[in-house]
């Protein structure tokens, strides 16, 4: 999900690119689909949808301009604005979000779940993955709160859960300078892990460098965090693999996960492009 997590790795240790995870971020997922899906069940050319993200980080912008996320119908993402700058907008124009009614967001790709949000904090990804995951093992969802440690606290957390048998050895981080340390540690050979979940910013996206600024220069990260699990708490839907429009968008189109169709448009080669002053890896 971080592309400035993916630089740091491809910048200063290259050897273990082969070691991320090939899926997209949901910033280039959701640009993918767009341009295939909805359009042809909006009946318009790809050509003619222009996707905008608004994210709470400075290093999607870069993301969507690497060669490896667009195809001959331009870039998947054609803009990405910051939270920050998207706030200065609503302002310019006088807009105060809290004043406007609520409305349904759009459809298709307008419902969301749980998992989804934890997203955006240290630990959310890898929380939301080892729910589906225990899913998909053991044909019955667990509760919710079964992996949430892992998500409280800054820097590292470790923990090992048993999936249908397998024992999965588990590691959180957030921010480059504990990102290092654990690097070097399973570098040298002190630290094994199964599945690891890095974010370049500490506390994760909440707090990314696009972020609007407190005027009392407090740290809002934390705060921000805990939103977010509180609105986990209150979603009617709480696991990725129940979203009725993802369910959709597979029975629909994609097939199934790591069908032909869904490596296309999901996944990525991180190896296809090289970093500033490198060489190509791939």
């Amino acid at each position: 999900c971080c592309p400035g997590w993916v630089r740091f790795l491809k910048g200063q240790y290259p050897q273990l690119t082969g070691r991320l995870s090939t899926a997209k971020s949901p910033q280039q997922m959701f640009g993918s689909v767009a341009k295939s899906w909805l359009a042809r069940k909006l009946g318009v050319e790809p050509e003619k949808i222009f996707c905008v993200s608004i994210m709470p980080c400075v290093a999607k912008k870069a993301e969507s301009e690497l060669p490896t996320m667009s195809t001959e119908h331009g870039p998947d993402v054609d803009l990405v604005l910051t939270t920050r700058e998207f706030v200065r907008m609503l302002r310019a124009d006088k807009i105060i979000p809290a004043l406007l009614p609520e409305e349904p967001l759009d459809d298709p790709m307008g419902v969301s779940t749980g998992a989804g949000v934890i997203f955006g904090t240290t630990g959310g990804v890898m929380e939301a993955a080892l729910r589906s995951a225990s899913f998909l093992l053991t044909g019955q969802n667990p509760d919710p709160e079964s992996f949430s440690q892992l998500g409280e606290g800054p820097g590292l957390r470790e923990a090992t859960y048993d999936l249908a048998g397998t024992p999965v050895r588990c590691a959180v981080v957030s921010g480059l300078g504990n990102t290092r340390k654990l690097l070097e540690r399973i570098l040298a050979g002190k630290a094994h892990y199964d599945f690891v979940e890095v974010m370049a910013c500490p506390g994760g996206c909440v707090g990314g460098g696009g972020q609007p600024i407190d005027k009392e220069d407090r740290e809002l990260g934390g705060v921000r965090s805990d939103r977010l699990h509180q609105l986990d708490r209150q979603a009617p839907l709480r696991f990725s693999h129940e979203n009725p429009q993802v369910q959709a968008l597979y029975r629909e189109f994609l097939g199934k996960p790591l069908s032909e169709v869904s490596e296309h448009l999901l996944h990525t080669d991180h190896t296809a492009w090289a970093m500033p002053n490198q060489r190509k890896t791939g």
